[in-house]
């Protein structure tokens, strides 16, 4: 069996040859996208950030867009709405719970069967839920998984598809972990290690999938809340977190969802595989390169007497 320092010379090397030159084969970017006759399914669709990116995705001019998720009071309301905005027959609701395997894999089955096709997947549903952490796991971690899975599994050349996009939902505090929600930091974070993996160009190559992960900053939405704010947090390790979170709430910059939606589109005509993009302040996004892990190393007393 291989140990540590063998895998790791290993990942080395395919990171400085292998990928590097196969980049010179194929590139994972588009440039520029065509919307004209795709069909997207689109995960927690039917409200706030997945809203704004359905709404977005159909103003740009894809034929279909699937919403999943689990409230049908909501999902029937999103599907009015956006009929009334862009016509009959361009969206329909499939009821899934995201963490459940077999009912996430019957919606992306319902979905083809409907549209015939799928394009583009946007795996967005997500929770914050402090005091329940295998719940906000399993959602917004295993969730993720599994659609990212069932967007490869669905739409690779390699398995018959027309090659697609997966576009994950992460969030600022993936990147910036935040003391107010670790679980829900730690769940972003892992989001976006998920994306940076399945975006190698050594997966593109192969099935012409593309998997890019956006990182939302502070948005409108259910989940900053005040009601959210105060039951979604816990101060059973940290006296008076909540009230912190609370209080510190009213002086963030909330976004829009569509300012989301917009930068999901500026992934699809412009990212590359892999990349990660932040949406914040209602701005345009910006990608951002993560520094190689030895650039990091913290210097030590150690380190010092060697110089």
């Amino acid at each position: 069996m291989l140990d540590y320092y063998a895998m790791e010379y290993i990942s080395r090397m395919m990171n400085s040859i292998a990928i590097p030159f196969l980049a010179l084969i194929t590139c994972a970017s588009t440039g520029s996208y065509d919307f004209n006759g795709k069909i997207a399914l689109v995960t927690g669709g039917n409200r706030g950030i997945g809203l704004g990116i359905t709404t977005q995705l159909l103003r740009n001019g894809v034929k279909g867009v699937t919403m999943v998720s689990v409230n049908e009071t909501r999902g029937s309301k999103a599907v009015r709405l956006l009929t009334e905005k862009f016509g009959s027959g361009k969206v329909i609701w499939l009821r899934a719970d995201v963490s459940d395997e077999r009912e996430l894999e019957e919606a992306f089955n319902a979905s083809i069967a409907h549209w015939g096709a799928l394009d583009i997947v946007v795996n967005n549903a997500g929770v914050s839920d402090e005091p329940h952490p295998v719940r906000l796991i399993n959602v917004n971690s295993v969730g993720v998984v599994q659609g990212t899975i069932l967007g490869f599994r669905y739409m690779s050349v390699a398995k018959g598809g027309r090659g697609g996009v997966v576009v994950n939902v992460a969030s600022i505090y993936g990147i910036d972990p935040s003391l107010i929600i670790p679980v829900y930091s730690g769940t972003k974070a892992f989001v976006i290690g998920l994306g940076r993996s399945f975006g190698s160009q050594l997966y593109y190559n192969h099935n012409k999938v593309r998997v890019m992960t956006v990182c939302p900053g502070v948005t409108n939405t259910d989940l900053i809340s005040d009601e959210s704010i105060m039951t979604s947090t816990t101060n059973e390790f940290l006296p008076g977190l909540t009230e912190i979170g609370y209080v510190g709430s009213k002086f963030l910059y909330k976004q829009t969802p569509d300012n989301v939606g917009k930068a999901v589109v500026v992934m699809l005509n412009n990212g590359d595989s892999g990349s990660v993009w932040v949406s914040e302040y209602d701005q345009p996004p910006y990608e951002v390169e993560f520094p190689d892990r030895k650039s990091m190393k913290k210097s030590s007393f150690i380190d010092q007497l060697f110089d």
